[in-house]
Protein backbone atom coordinates (compact mmCIF):
# COMPACT_ATOMS: atom_id res chain seq x y z
CA UNK A 1 0.00 0.00 0.00
CA UNK A 2 1.32 3.42 -1.00
CA UNK A 3 0.35 5.34 2.15
CA UNK A 4 1.48 8.67 0.76
CA UNK A 5 -0.94 8.26 -2.15
CA UNK A 6 -3.60 7.00 0.27
CA UNK A 7 -3.31 10.16 2.33
CA UNK A 8 -3.55 12.23 -0.84
CA UNK A 9 -6.88 10.61 -1.75
CA UNK A 10 -8.17 10.96 1.82
CA UNK A 11 -7.27 14.65 1.68
CA UNK A 12 -9.12 14.94 -1.64
CA UNK A 13 -12.25 13.59 0.04
CA UNK A 14 -11.80 15.81 3.10
CA UNK A 15 -11.21 18.90 0.96
CA UNK A 16 -14.40 18.37 -1.01
CA UNK A 17 -16.36 17.72 2.20
CA UNK A 18 -15.15 21.04 3.63
CA UNK A 19 -15.88 22.89 0.38
CA UNK A 20 -19.39 21.41 0.24
CA UNK A 21 -20.24 22.83 3.67
CA UNK A 22 -19.30 20.15 6.21
CA UNK A 23 -18.42 21.13 9.78
CA UNK A 24 -14.72 21.06 10.69
CA UNK A 25 -15.28 18.55 13.49
CA UNK A 26 -17.02 16.13 11.12
CA UNK A 27 -14.24 16.38 8.52
CA UNK A 28 -11.50 15.86 11.12
CA UNK A 29 -13.35 12.83 12.48
CA UNK A 30 -13.78 11.39 8.97
CA UNK A 31 -10.07 11.79 8.23
CA UNK A 32 -9.07 10.05 11.44
CA UNK A 33 -11.51 7.17 10.93
CA UNK A 34 -10.37 6.59 7.34
CA UNK A 35 -6.70 6.62 8.36
CA UNK A 36 -7.26 4.28 11.29
CA UNK A 37 -9.16 1.92 8.98
CA UNK A 38 -5.90 1.35 7.07
CA UNK A 39 -4.00 0.55 10.30
CA UNK A 40 -2.33 3.95 10.55
CA UNK A 41 -1.32 5.14 14.01
CA UNK A 42 -0.97 8.48 15.76
CA UNK A 43 -3.31 10.20 13.32
CA UNK A 44 -3.47 13.96 13.79
CA UNK A 45 -5.79 16.12 11.68
CA UNK A 46 -6.00 19.89 12.00
CA UNK A 47 -8.38 21.97 9.90
CA UNK A 48 -9.25 25.62 9.55
CA UNK A 49 -11.41 27.12 6.82
CA UNK A 50 -8.54 27.47 4.34
CA UNK A 51 -6.13 24.72 5.38
CA UNK A 52 -6.01 20.98 6.13
CA UNK A 53 -3.02 19.37 7.82
CA UNK A 54 -2.77 15.63 8.45
CA UNK A 55 0.04 13.55 9.94
CA UNK A 56 0.09 9.83 10.68
CA UNK A 57 2.44 6.91 11.18
CA UNK A 58 1.96 4.09 8.67
CA UNK A 59 2.21 0.39 9.67
CA UNK A 60 5.89 0.38 8.70
CA UNK A 61 6.67 3.24 11.07
CA UNK A 62 7.06 5.98 8.47
CA UNK A 63 5.76 9.44 9.40
CA UNK A 64 3.71 10.94 6.57
CA UNK A 65 2.48 14.53 6.54
CA UNK A 66 0.50 16.41 3.90
CA UNK A 67 -1.01 19.90 3.83
CA UNK A 68 -3.85 21.05 1.62
CA UNK A 69 -4.79 24.66 0.86
CA UNK A 70 -8.54 25.33 0.42
CA UNK A 71 -9.17 28.10 -2.10
CA UNK A 72 -12.85 27.75 -3.00
CA UNK A 73 -16.27 27.37 -1.47
CA UNK A 74 -19.23 25.68 -3.15
CA UNK A 75 -21.98 24.54 -0.79
CA UNK A 76 -23.40 21.30 -2.18
CA UNK A 77 -25.24 19.08 0.28
CA UNK A 78 -26.04 16.48 -2.38
CA UNK A 79 -22.33 15.86 -3.06
CA UNK A 80 -21.58 16.05 0.68
CA UNK A 81 -24.06 13.25 1.31
CA UNK A 82 -22.27 11.00 -1.17
CA UNK A 83 -18.86 11.91 0.24
CA UNK A 84 -20.08 10.97 3.72
CA UNK A 85 -21.28 7.64 2.34
CA UNK A 86 -17.88 7.15 0.69
CA UNK A 87 -16.03 7.77 3.95
CA UNK A 88 -18.23 5.18 5.70
CA UNK A 89 -17.61 2.71 2.86
CA UNK A 90 -13.86 3.20 3.24
CA UNK A 91 -13.99 2.59 6.99
CA UNK A 92 -16.11 -0.54 6.59
CA UNK A 93 -14.49 -2.13 3.54
CA UNK A 94 -10.91 -0.78 3.36
CA UNK A 95 -10.85 -0.91 -0.46
CA UNK A 96 -7.60 -1.08 -2.38
CA UNK A 97 -6.19 2.22 -3.60
CA UNK A 98 -7.35 1.90 -7.26
CA UNK A 99 -10.88 1.09 -6.09
CA UNK A 100 -10.81 4.00 -3.65
CA UNK A 101 -9.75 6.41 -6.38
CA UNK A 102 -12.45 5.06 -8.70
CA UNK A 103 -15.13 5.50 -6.04
CA UNK A 104 -14.01 9.06 -5.34
CA UNK A 105 -14.00 9.99 -9.02
CA UNK A 106 -17.47 8.50 -9.47
CA UNK A 107 -18.76 10.79 -6.70
CA UNK A 108 -17.06 13.85 -8.20
CA UNK A 109 -18.27 13.03 -11.73
CA UNK A 110 -21.80 12.29 -10.62
CA UNK A 111 -24.37 14.20 -12.67
CA UNK A 112 -25.47 17.37 -10.90
CA UNK A 113 -28.92 18.89 -10.86
CA UNK A 114 -29.82 20.80 -14.05
CA UNK A 115 -29.20 24.53 -14.15
CA UNK A 116 -32.89 25.40 -14.23
CA UNK A 117 -33.33 23.92 -10.75
CA UNK A 118 -30.87 26.49 -9.35
CA UNK A 119 -32.76 29.30 -11.05
CA UNK A 120 -36.12 27.99 -9.87
CA UNK A 121 -34.92 27.69 -6.28
CA UNK A 122 -33.45 31.20 -6.33
CA UNK A 123 -36.65 32.67 -7.79
CA UNK A 124 -38.82 30.97 -5.18
CA UNK A 125 -36.60 32.16 -2.32
CA UNK A 126 -36.27 35.77 -3.48
CA UNK A 127 -39.90 36.29 -4.45
CA UNK A 128 -41.18 34.41 -1.40
CA UNK A 129 -39.19 36.49 1.08
CA UNK A 130 -40.08 39.74 -0.67
CA UNK A 131 -43.78 38.97 -0.20
CA UNK A 132 -43.25 37.51 3.29
CA UNK A 133 -41.73 40.76 4.55
CA UNK A 134 -44.69 42.84 3.39
CA UNK A 135 -44.19 43.25 -0.33
CA UNK A 136 -46.82 42.94 -3.02
CA UNK A 137 -47.09 40.36 -5.76
CA UNK A 138 -45.41 42.87 -8.08
CA UNK A 139 -42.54 43.20 -5.58
CA UNK A 140 -42.19 39.43 -5.54
CA UNK A 141 -42.14 39.30 -9.33
CA UNK A 142 -39.36 41.89 -9.53
CA UNK A 143 -37.44 40.10 -6.76
CA UNK A 144 -37.53 37.07 -9.06
CA UNK A 145 -35.71 39.18 -11.65
CA UNK A 146 -33.06 39.93 -9.03
CA UNK A 147 -32.77 36.19 -8.39
CA UNK A 148 -32.08 35.55 -12.07
CA UNK A 149 -29.43 38.30 -12.15
CA UNK A 150 -27.70 37.07 -8.98
CA UNK A 151 -27.72 33.42 -10.05
CA UNK A 152 -26.43 34.23 -13.52
CA UNK A 153 -23.52 36.29 -12.17
CA UNK A 154 -22.71 33.59 -9.61
CA UNK A 155 -22.72 30.79 -12.19
CA UNK A 156 -20.63 32.50 -14.83
CA UNK A 157 -18.44 35.03 -13.02
CA UNK A 158 -17.88 32.55 -10.19
CA UNK A 159 -15.81 30.41 -12.56
CA UNK A 160 -13.15 33.10 -12.75
CA UNK A 161 -13.44 35.15 -9.54
CA UNK A 162 -12.32 33.12 -6.50
CA UNK A 163 -12.44 36.04 -4.07
CA UNK A 164 -15.75 35.51 -2.29
CA UNK A 165 -15.99 39.11 -1.07
CA UNK A 166 -15.41 40.54 -4.52
CA UNK A 167 -17.92 38.16 -6.08
CA UNK A 168 -20.67 38.83 -3.54
CA UNK A 169 -20.09 42.60 -3.82
CA UNK A 170 -20.47 42.45 -7.61
CA UNK A 171 -23.64 40.37 -7.27
CA UNK A 172 -25.06 42.76 -4.68
CA UNK A 173 -24.15 45.83 -6.73
CA UNK A 174 -25.79 44.47 -9.87
CA UNK A 175 -28.87 43.36 -7.93
CA UNK A 176 -29.07 46.76 -6.25
CA UNK A 177 -29.16 48.60 -9.57
CA UNK A 178 -31.76 46.17 -10.91
CA UNK A 179 -33.86 46.70 -7.77
CA UNK A 180 -34.02 50.47 -8.24
CA UNK A 181 -34.59 50.27 -12.00
CA UNK A 182 -38.43 50.30 -11.77
CA UNK A 183 -38.32 53.59 -9.85
CA UNK A 184 -36.16 55.10 -12.59
CA UNK A 185 -38.78 53.97 -15.11
CA UNK A 186 -41.59 55.47 -13.07
CA UNK A 187 -42.93 52.13 -11.84
CA UNK A 188 -43.97 52.13 -8.19
CA UNK A 189 -42.61 49.20 -6.19
CA UNK A 190 -41.45 48.68 -2.61
CA UNK A 191 -37.76 48.68 -3.43
CA UNK A 192 -36.75 47.77 0.11
CA UNK A 193 -38.87 44.60 -0.01
CA UNK A 194 -37.43 43.69 -3.40
CA UNK A 195 -33.91 44.11 -2.03
CA UNK A 196 -34.73 41.94 0.97
CA UNK A 197 -35.64 39.12 -1.42
CA UNK A 198 -32.32 39.46 -3.23
CA UNK A 199 -30.30 39.74 -0.04
CA UNK A 200 -31.71 36.43 1.21
CA UNK A 201 -29.90 34.66 -1.63
CA UNK A 202 -26.54 36.08 -0.59
CA UNK A 203 -26.54 36.00 3.20
CA UNK A 204 -23.88 33.47 4.39
CA UNK A 205 -26.29 31.69 6.71
CA UNK A 206 -24.63 28.26 6.52
CA UNK A 207 -21.18 29.71 7.23
CA UNK A 208 -22.55 31.69 10.17
CA UNK A 209 -24.30 28.63 11.59
CA UNK A 210 -21.20 26.47 11.18
CA UNK A 211 -19.06 29.10 12.87
CA UNK A 212 -21.22 28.97 15.99
CA UNK A 213 -21.28 25.17 15.87
CA UNK A 214 -17.48 25.03 15.55
CA UNK A 215 -17.01 27.26 18.59
CA UNK A 216 -19.50 25.24 20.64
CA UNK A 217 -17.60 22.03 19.83
CA UNK A 218 -14.26 23.53 20.85
CA UNK A 219 -12.87 24.61 17.45
CA UNK A 220 -12.56 28.23 18.56
CA UNK A 221 -10.03 29.27 15.93
CA UNK A 222 -12.02 27.87 13.01
CA UNK A 223 -15.27 29.26 14.43
CA UNK A 224 -13.84 32.75 14.78
CA UNK A 225 -12.38 32.63 11.27
CA UNK A 226 -15.72 31.57 9.81
CA UNK A 227 -17.55 34.20 11.86
CA UNK A 228 -15.17 36.95 10.69
CA UNK A 229 -15.53 35.78 7.09
CA UNK A 230 -19.33 35.76 7.39
CA UNK A 231 -19.38 39.28 8.82
CA UNK A 232 -17.12 40.55 6.04
CA UNK A 233 -19.38 38.96 3.43
CA UNK A 234 -22.39 40.55 5.11
CA UNK A 235 -20.63 43.93 4.95
CA UNK A 236 -19.89 43.41 1.25
CA UNK A 237 -23.56 42.60 0.62
CA UNK A 238 -24.68 45.71 2.51
CA UNK A 239 -22.25 47.93 0.61
CA UNK A 240 -23.27 46.44 -2.73
CA UNK A 241 -26.98 47.09 -2.17
CA UNK A 242 -26.43 50.47 -0.48
CA UNK A 243 -24.27 51.99 -3.22
CA UNK A 244 -27.05 52.26 -5.85
CA UNK A 245 -29.36 53.80 -3.22
CA UNK A 246 -26.69 56.32 -2.25
CA UNK A 247 -25.97 57.21 -5.87
CA UNK A 248 -29.66 57.90 -6.50
CA UNK A 249 -30.02 59.90 -3.31
CA UNK A 250 -32.45 57.37 -1.80
CA UNK A 251 -35.22 58.52 -4.14
CA UNK A 252 -35.72 54.99 -5.43
CA UNK A 253 -36.85 53.69 -2.06
CA UNK A 254 -40.61 53.37 -1.59
CA UNK A 255 -41.69 52.65 1.98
Amino acid sequence: MNYSKLLQVILDIAEEMLICGAEVERVEDSIERMCYAYDCRRVNAFIITSNIQVTFEDPEGNIITQIRRIVRNDTNFDRLDYLNDLSRYICAGKPELPVLIEKYESVMNRKQLPLWVDYLGAIMVASGFAVFFGGTIADGAWAAVLAVVITTINKFLGRYEKNAMALVFIESLAAGFVAILPAALGITLHTDKVMIGGIMLLIPGIAMTNSIRDMLTGDIGTGLLRLANSLLLAAAIACGFALPVILTGGEAMVW
